[in-house]
């Protein structure tokens, strides 16, 4: 009966996010060089956590190696604007672990994205939105829409190591 109630309050639910491949850049916790690769989209996960709002995000799990590597993931939203390759200008988001117990230290990312050193747990990971602000990034599903990471990125002064 509850969800015939929250039904005719909030309508039906959504269609689930269509999952999709994506290239996405792997910033390696061994220091070995930044590279771009091909990230599917999950769901796993996802629903009930932070970023649940995107319906599915990148699947790091294969390289977090742990179930709490992947609990204990973040994200943080940069925008690139005014770059040298035009192309590469957008919204960014970078996914991290902090599982510091299980992963290994990464100090492997350029200081110019934001202006400072950052660590991380394991990998990191940066990928790309459809649109420049949040609340644009979304597909006619209700969904993230991401974009691939354009594949001279690494080429950019900003991503110098």
């Amino acid at each position: 009966m509850w969800s015939y109630l929250r039904t005719l309050v909030s309508g039906p639910p959504p269609p689930p996010p269509t999952l999709v491949t994506i290239w996405g850049i792997r910033f390696p916790a061994d220091g070995s060089v930044p590279h771009l690769l091909p990230l599917p989209t999950t769901t796993d996960g996802v629903i009930n956590e932070f970023d649940a709002f995107w319906g599915h995000i990148p699947d790091m799990r294969g390289f977090w190696r742990t179930r709490r590597g992947w609990e204990w993931r973040d994200v943080e939203t940069f925008r690139l604007e005014n770059q040298p390759l035009a192309h590469c200008n957008g919204l960014y988001v970078l996914f991290y672990s902090f599982d510091l117990e299980v992963l290994p230290e990464n100090n492997n990312f350029p200081h110019g994205i934001f202006g400072r050193e950052r660590a991380f747990a394991g990998d990191a990971f940066v990928v790309k939105l459809k649109g420049n602000e949040i609340g644009a990034d979304l597909g006619a599903d209700g969904w993230a829409a991401w974009d691939d990471v354009p594949l001279d990125i690494l080429s950019l002064p900003i991503m110098k190591m």
